[in-house]
Order: structure tokens, then C-alpha cells, then sequence
């Protein structure tokens, strides 16, 4: 049940995050953000193989002093940046949040070819269809 309610509010709870965390660390910058916590959530996880220092040790130390789990605003950082019409299959409960990163991910990595190439197989089996 409570996964329902945090799919919907994602996005207030990653602007409210955001605000957050760009007033206690200055030198953060906002396109730096989902790169760095990627860094930050695969440390979360394996902390053996990585090692961070400074500043961002700094903000891991906020992160989980403050109940945020570096993932999961990771992954709301990467629901921020999907189109609209995934978001809005979330929001419907269509997709889950992780198939809806991995289906965005497929569409930026199409080329134009492969986009005619299905736009045609389209047209002719509507075609095929009358």
C-alpha cells in the first residue's frame, strides 16, 4: 500500500528534497545532482568497491541522517527526466516506476532508423489489416 502513495508523490517529495538539499550544500549544482547520486546509491549498496571522500561524503552523511535512501533519489531523479505520457502511466498505475525508467531508457537509445524501420512494419500491417 504504501508504495502506491509514494509512486503518486514522487515528484513533490523529490521538489521538497531538492529544495533541501540545494540550501545546506552551496556548491551543488542542480545538473550534477543525478550523477552524483548514482555515485552515491551504488555506494549505498556495495560499500567495499567505492569510496567517497569530502563533500560527498558530507552529503551521503545528510542523506542518511535524514532517512533519504541515495537509490531511491536517484531513481525519482531519473522519473523526473522520463516524457510525459510515461509519467502519466505511473500516475495510472499502468507502469511501475522501474519499467518506466527501463522503457524510457529504450526510447532514447532508438536511432531514426530504427523508428522508420517500425513506422513502416506499422503502415504495412495496417495495410496487411484491410
Amino acid at each position: 500500500m504504501k508504495e502506491r502513495v509514494v509512486q503518486k508523490d514522487y515528484l513533490r517529495l523529490l521538489k521538497s528534497f531538492k529544495k533541501r538539499v540545494f540550501s545546506e550544500f552551496v556548491w551543488l549544482e542542480s545538473r550534477d545532482l543525478c550523477k552524483l547520486m548514482s555515485q552515491l546509491g551504488h555506494y549505498h549498496y556495495n560499500k567495499k568497491k567505492i569510496i567517497i571522500l569530502g563533500e560527498n561524503r558530507d552529503l551521503y552523511n545528510f542523506l542518511i541522517n535524514n532517512n533519504y535512501h541515495p537509490f531511491t533519489i536517484y531513481r525519482w531523479l531519473l522519473l523526473e527526466m522520463i516524457p510525459e505520457d510515461i509519467k502519466y502511466q505511473i500516475k495510472e498505475g499502468k507502469l511501475s516506476q522501474r519499467k518506466a525508467i527501463s522503457v524510457a531508457f529504450r526510447r532514447r537509445q532508438e536511432t531514426a532508423q530504427t523508428i522508420s524501420a517500425n513506422v513502416q512494419e506499422l503502415g504495412l500491417a495496417l495495410i496487411r489489416g484491410m
